[in-house]
């Protein structure tokens, strides 16, 4: 059997990472993760589930190189929310579940 060798081609390989492809590939993955968040967010008065978005982070990575695409929740409690206070004893973790799944594919 012959013995096979991979080289990789690191600038082609960054060059695939910083392309128009891979920033629209994340910013559905985003926006798919939004939705997901949105659908299962608690809703008393609607607030938090209306303000969950997507929203392009420009680049990052340790480069800042990478594409970035957010989940982001603006109503002010959104905190309170995510990780509880003393007028929320109940977490939900709606973004921390949201990143597991959009990680999960």
């Amino acid at each position: 059997m012959a013995d096979v060798e991979f080289v990789p081609d690191h600038r082609g390989l960054a060059q695939l990472l910083r392309g128009a492809e891979m920033h629209d590939l994340i910013m559905d993955r985003a926006r798919g993760g939004a939705q997901f968040a949105e659908a299962i967010a608690p809703r008393r008065t609607g607030e938090y589930a209306a303000g969950i978005h997507a929203e392009d982070g420009g680049l990052g990575g340790r480069r800042r190189d990478r594409p970035v695409g957010l989940i982001v929740a603006t109503a002010p409690h959104s905190a309170a929310v995510e990780w509880g206070n003393d007028h929320q004893n109940h977490p939900h973790h709606v973004l921390a579940r949201t990143i597991d799944i959009v990680e999960a594919g």
